[in-house]
């Protein structure tokens, strides 16, 4: 790697790309934050009744009503497909080792 802030650094070789330099690969924006999206929506899907609980805990708020209904919904649509079961089954499988 090489630092071209530092007064001594050599002078970049060509063709060698750095890791400060647009030849870099790196993914584009819009991908990146489809990327993450799709990661924080399999992570609320994995975890729809915490956040039902959680949800539940809130205080008495304008809008908490609705965050509770939309919570509710979550875990019913998630409910019916399976997954938290599915995800409690491979927990209970995966502590099995500990």
């Amino acid at each position: 790697m090489q630092q071209p802030w530092l007064p001594d650094a050599p002078p970049p070789r060509p063709g060698v790309p750095d890791d400060f330099s647009r030849m870099t690969a790196v993914l584009p924006l819009g991908r990146t934050l489809l990327v993450l999206g799709l990661i924080l929506l399999l992570l609320a899907m994995g975890r729809s009744e915490a956040m039902l609980d959680a949800a539940y805990g809130l205080p008495m708020l304008p809008g908490t009503e609705a965050l509770i209904i939309l919570a509710e919904a979550w875990n019913d649509a998630m409910a019916a497909s399976g997954l938290p079961g599915f995800l409690r089954a491979l927990r209970a499988t995966l502590s099995l080792g500990r």
